[in-house]
């Protein structure tokens, strides 16, 4: 495959066409496609070998998350004048919630509380019960252990009943 070298001051325009056309809510392959514009793989590629390209770049589709959201009030609009229908409104709610929440997740993104706030509940009494019963088990095989060894006839020494 064949590489396109660009010039700095090139790469620069199409860099910052790039963050820009993804900041109002294009996607990489959408703007990739219009002309005079580097393709895909050329992109991807340029990323890779340029950390500050790439933090650039993650900045964008955060900006572009804002832009999704943005763009819901406006479908929501929609719907009350009556202008779009409010099931075909639903679908592309949810798709652009959905798609926030994976470009923004800190942001968009459903969170879930797992913290443990109702001191009502605790399990350390169970835990010393559990702790309890695998003493008394394991006092226990001890016991059956010494009682198997006694009652085991000598089988090694001399004497016995084998010799």
């Amino acid at each position: 495959m064949a590489y396109v070298a660009y010039d700095d001051a090139t790469k620069s325009v199409m860099v910052e066409t790039l963050l820009e056309q993804i900041e109002i809510g294009k996607s990489m392959r959408e703007v990739c496609r219009m002309d005079g514009m580097p393709d895909h793989g050329t992109v991807i590629r340029w990323m890779r070998d340029d950390a500050v390209l790439a933090t650039k770049y993650a900045r964008a589709r955060m900006a572009q998350a804002d832009t999704l959201f943005d763009r819901m009030e406006e479908i929501e609009e929609s719907v009350k004048g009556g202008t779009m229908d409010s099931h075909a409104a639903r679908v592309v709610l949810d798709s652009m919630r959905w798609r926030a929440s994976k470009l923004a997740p800190k942001v968009y993104g459903d969170r879930l509380d797992v913290s443990v706030s109702d001191n009502r509940i605790s399990i350390s009494g169970a835990l010393l019960a559990a702790q309890s019963r695998l003493a008394l088990l394991h006092d226990a095989a001890q016991v059956q252990d010494v009682q198997d060894v006694q009652a085991k006839p000598d089988q090694g020494g001399v004497g016995g009943p084998g010799d």
